[in-house]
């Protein structure tokens, strides 16, 4: 794979690098060698430089400009690839080796460019050899850190790393890749209209942006189904006395050795003013400004997000009855899961974010209430926290109920003006 990867015409097309991470992954685990990873991977990456060097040298442009058309070959790609060669010179062999689109052309414009081959030779060993080397250990010590991991996040927190990865992953491979992936997909699209044009539209539609019916409720059920399923796995966790479970208590054991007057005197601080006041006074000023601007709707929004939240919060503790842990530092009554101050804190912080980006058109002035609104969220479960009124899966609950309800409210009160919208205008969508 790592030969086909930095071959004349398959290096766009061959995903190498992400093998070698996972050959990594295996030797951490034993079913490989990582010296034997290393220097296969080395091997083929160094070899298939090779070839496209000698391709290059023997042939020249005219022989990739003929046929690399049917590997995605262009002239522009190699056009690009010569100009950073002109700039870089032989450090483009090396420097091409970790730039994904440059690792198929940077051997071919140096067979063209008729580089003496021994100064080649240097480049690619050392480029070949960083590479494998680099890569490969990235695989090994996420494997042996897996067990780490997977000991102190739980299930949700690989679901998040995992999804971290990918999320991380799918980016950098559509950076390098970005002009062949464009054209892949849009040969995908014309395949796809042509056999299945109604289907095809319809899943188009759904990520279109610019429409509610588009993006923004694709995105939104999506963040709705996670927010659920976070809930879900955390309330497993507790029932079946899991992983976050056990949590609860270490957090609550390191909390105790780090208990200081200062750091109480903020935390309470932080609970009254930040969870409760503030909140208060912020869902006001909201309503205020939804009414000066007759935003009815969002005004609605408000109502479903806050006032039914609250509802369906009480309904949420009375199912779970959870005590709360003992000893507390500050008076606390009721059940403790979910948590009440986290999950108000999500619903109406959140609310607030949402409104800023929808109504604000300073972006500096959207980021500041972005920013502040995040970090009360976050500053409030950690005040609960460290009181020890709630355990962390209780933050952690209430967190994830909050959003759910968020985005449900939203996701509710937006489809309702769309459908009022297309009945007054006659026109239909789904």
């Amino acid at each position: 794979m790592t030969f086909l990867e930095t071959s004349a015409f398959l290096g766009l097309l061959v995903p190498g690098e992400g093998f070698v991470v996972i050959a990594g992954l295996l030797a951490s685990k034993g079913v490989l060698e990582i010296g034997d990873v290393i220097w296969v991977a080395s091997l083929g990456a160094i070899m298939g430089d090779t070839v496209g060097y000698f391709i290059g040298n023997r042939f020249g442009e005219g022989f990739f400009l003929k046929y690399g058309k049917y590997f995605f070959f262009k002239k522009e790609y190699l056009n690009e690839a010569k100009g950073f060669f002109d700039k870089h010179g032989g450090k483009t062999v090396f420097i091409g080796r970790f730039i994904g689109w440059l690792r198929a052309f940077a051997p071919v414009v140096a067979g063209i460019s008729k580089m003496h081959y021994h100064r080649f030779l240097f480049f690619n060993l050392a480029g070949g050899i960083a590479w494998a080397a680099i890569f490969s250990l990235l695989g090994y010590f996420i494997g042996n850190s897996w067990d780490i991991i997977s000991r102190y996040l739980g299930r949700i927190g690989i679901f998040a790393f995992i999804s971290g990865v990918i999320v991380i992953y799918i980016y950098f491979l559509f950076t390098k890749k970005k002009r062949l992936i464009k054209e892949k997909i849009g040969w995908i699209d014309r395949r796809l209209s042509s056999q299945l044009p109604e289907t095809w539209d319809f899943i188009k539609a759904r990520f279109s942006a610019g429409s509610w019916y588009g993006l923004n409720l694709t995105m939104g059920i999506v963040l709705f189904v996670l927010a659920i399923f976070s809930f879900g796995e955390i309330v497993e966790d507790l029932i079946d006395k899991e992983t976050l479970f056990y949590l609860d208590f270490r957090i609550q054991g390191f909390v105790e050795g780090i208990i200081s007057p200062e750091i109480t005197r903020f935390m309470v601080d932080m609970t009254n003013l930040g969870g409760v006041y503030l909140t208060v006074i912020t869902a006001g000023v909201v309503t205020l400004y939804l009414l000066y601007r007759k935003n009815w709707w969002e005004l609605f929004t408000l109502f479903l997000v806050a006032g039914v939240g609250e509802i369906i919060l009480i309904l949420l503790k009375l199912f779970f009855q959870r005590p709360r842990p003992m000893p507390q530092m500050v008076a606390a009554h009721g059940y403790s899961f979910p948590s009440n101050h986290a999950f108000t804190a999500m619903i109406v912080y959140g609310f607030l974010i949402y409104i800023a980006w929808k109504s604000i058109k300073v972006g500096a002035v959207k980021f500041i209430i972005s920013s502040i609104s995040m970090l009360l969220i976050i500053f409030v479960g950690i005040s609960r926290i460290y009181l020890n009124v709630h355990w962390l899966t209780d933050v952690l609950g209430g967190y994830a109920a909050g959003f759910a309800w968020l985005v449900f409210s939203v996701i509710t009160v937006n489809t309702i003006k769309q459908m009022v919208n297309d009945r007054e205008n006659g026109m239909v969508h789904f």
